[in-house]
C-alpha cells in the first residue's frame, strides 16, 4: 500500500499492524470459526486500503477505519480455532443374549446379493448474499462495494431460476423525503452494475427504495451508520 504524503508515520504502523493482525486470523482460520468478526475486519480493511489511495485528506475517517480492523481481527482470532462439539456418549453394552439354536435348514439356491439402495441427494448450501455499503451521502459503486456485487453477480448468474429484491437503505441523517431518494437510487445503481457486468435480466432485479426506515445499526455512532448505508438482496418467492 502506497500512502498519500499527509498519511503521518504513527497511521502507516497502525495500518501495518491492523493488517498483520487480519492475516493472523486469515491464517488461523478466522473466517469459518469467526464469520461475523472476519466479514467486518475485511471490509473496513478494504475501506482503508480505498480511502488512503484516494481520500486520504480524511485522516480521522482512515484512523478509525484501520482502527475497527484490528479490534475485529483481534475478536476473531478469540474465537479461533472452532471448538468441535462434544460427541454424545456411547450406549452402554447390556448383558449378551443367549444363542438361539438354529433349525436346519435344507440346501436351496443361494441368495441374491442385496442390491444397495442410492445414497440421498446432498442438501443444497443456501444461497448468502453479501449487503454492499456506500459512503455518505453517495449512490455511486464505490471498489468496496464492488467486491460485494462482483460475489452477489456470480450467484445470480449461476442460478438463473431465482428473482431478488435489491433494498436500498440510508443513515437517519437527513429527511426522510431525500433519505428514500437516495435508498432508491443505491439500489439502481447495483441493479446496473449487475446487468452491466454479469448480463443479469431486468425483470430478475426488482429496486426498493426504504430510506432510513430499516436500520440494523445504532446510528448515534459513526459505525453504526456506515452499516445502514446499504443495498440489501432478498430472494423472492
Amino acid at each position: 500500500m502506497v500512502f498519500g504524503c499527509a498519511i503521518s508515520k504513527e497511521t502507516r504502523m497502525a495500518y501495518n499492524d491492523a493488517k498483520d493482525t487480519f492475516q493472523k486470523a486469515t491464517a488461523a482460520g478466522a473466517k469459518k470459526c469467526a464469520p461475523c468478526q472476519y466479514a467486518m475486519a475485511e471490509a473496513y480493511l478494504a475501506l482503508a486500503d480505498h480511502e488512503a489511495d484516494h481520500f486520504w485528506r480524511e485522516i480521522e475517517r482512515l484512523d478509525t477505519h484501520i482502527k475497527i480492523v484490528k479490534e475485529k481481527s483481534l475478536e476473531a482470532l478469540k474465537l479461533t480455532p472452532c471448538e468441535a462439539p462434544p460427541k454424545p456418549p456411547a450406549p452402554t453394552p447390556g448383558p449378551p443374549r443367549p444363542p438361539t439354536p438354529l433349525a436346519p435348514t435344507p440346501p436351496g439356491p443361494p441368495a441374491p446379493s442385496p442390491v444397495p439402495k442410492p445414497a440421498p441427494p446432498a442438501p443444497k448450501a443456501p444461497l448468502v448474499f453479501d449487503p454492499a455499503y456506500f459512503d455518505m451521502n453517495k449512490t455511486n459503486i464505490s471498489p468496496t462495494s464492488a467486491k460485494a456485487l462482483d460475489r452477489n453477480g456470480m450467484i445470480l448468474r449461476e442460478n438463473p431460476q431465482i428473482r431478488v429484491e435489491i433494498g436500498g437503505h440510508t443513515d437517519s441523517g437527513g429527511s426522510e423525503k431525500a433519505n428514500r431518494r437516495i435508498s432508491e437510487k443505491r439500489a439502481q445503481s447495483a441493479k446496473k452494475y449487475l446487468m452491466d457486468k454479469f448480463g443479469i435480466a431486468d425483470n430478475r432485479l426488482i429496486v426498493k427504495g426504504y430510506g432510513s426506515s430499516r436500520p440494523i445499526a445504532d446510528n448515534k455512532t459513526q459505525e453504526g451508520r456506515a452499516k445502514n448505508r446499504r443495498v440489501e438482496f432478498r430472494i423472492l418467492p
